[in-house]
């Protein structure tokens, strides 16, 4: 299904009966938000599907007004999806905290939160796709078509060619966090490709020599901006180190927080502000002409997949 992975419903089962015993209030307040989120599923299978004709180009512009989060233009079912989606996450969330000790609990919860962020952020990455007028329409087409097939439960996840190597992406960045060493990135890149699959290795093979693709790896590899990673090597060179750890670093950044927060330890919600963050900041770039890359590494590896329709 959309947005249910299979195992969930038995994962929840085994977190009611856990916390009958150990937290029952706790227990029959999740009970009862499950209720509701039941309902809101119910709901939003019920609202019409979600139809646009891509007989002109004005379509597409209404399409990316719905994903730019314009409230007048979202359909209903879209909102539905987007509640129900936030309830669930909230619901998450909540057990999360509780059972985070629990490593039966706290990893297939932490994955379930992932993938519904995926879905959120995903939105955001086609919105992002949309905006750039050097993508051909048909590639702008085919991406819309498989979003709105997703929204209409007519396309699991899993089946879903782009949004699958993108959530497999943001899962191996999750599982990877930087060591940042001498901050060029090629120990974590390594890692990274060890979680993913081939068309990961034949877009960065492609992309060898690419500096536009290599700054926003970098980017969404440290979690810090171009900006933050050339004024931190310069400092290393000024002061003749060879490497550099998270400790330092945050010592060096002093109460200045990093241009992008740290995903450590702050849950895999995390993901959806991390992408809207290098995703402003490369548009920035873009309209000014500043150095740096002017797309995020989801938008390339993005462009590249389409490329190969």
């Amino acid at each position: 299904m959309l947005i249910s992975k299979e195992n969930e419903s038995e994962l929840l089962a085994q977190i009611l009966a856990y916390l009958a015993e150990t937290h029952f209030k706790e227990s029959e307040d999740i009970k009862n938000e499950l209720s509701w989120l039941e309902t809101l599923e119910k709901v939003m299978l019920r609202h019409p599907d979600v139809k646009i004709s891509w007989e002109n180009n004005e379509s597409l512009d209404m399409f990316n007004k719905i994903l730019s989060s314009n409230t007048l233009c979202i359909p209903p079912k879209v909102m539905n999806i987007h509640t129900y989606l936030g309830a669930k996450l909230h619901i998450f969330s909540t057990l999360f905290e509780m059972l985070q000790d629990i490593a039966a609990f706290r990893v297939p919860l932490r994955t379930s939160m992932l993938t519904i962020t995926s879905l959120f952020t995903i939105e955001k990455v086609y919105s992002s796709c949309l905006r750039d007028n050097f993508m051909s329409r048909k590639v702008k087409t085919r991406l819309a078509d498989e979003l709105i097939a997703l929204w209409n439960t007519r396309l699991n996840i899993k089946d879903a060619c782009f949004l699958c190597h993108l959530e497999q992406l943001w899962i191996a960045r999750d599982k990877t966090p930087p060591t940042y060493g001498t901050l060029d990135g090629n120990s974590e890149t390594l890692r990274l490709s060890i979680e993913l699959p081939k068309e990961w290795d034949d877009f960065l093979i492609e992309q060898e020599g690419s500096k536009e693709t290599g700054y926003a790896l970098q980017e969404f590899i440290f979690g810090l901006s171009y900006e933050d990673l050339i004024r931190e090597r310069e400092r290393l060179s000024r002061i003749r180190i060879q490497s550099v750890n998270e400790v330092e670093l945050k010592k060096v950044f002093g109460a200045r927080a990093f241009a992008f927060t740290s995903l450590k330890n702050n849950g895999p919600t995390r993901f959806y502000d991390f992408f809207l963050e290098r995703d402003e900041k490369s548009l920035f770039r873009r309209h000014i002409s500043s150095e740096g890359p002017n797309k995020t590494i989801e938008v390339l590896y993005l462009e590249y997949l389409t490329s190969k329709l």
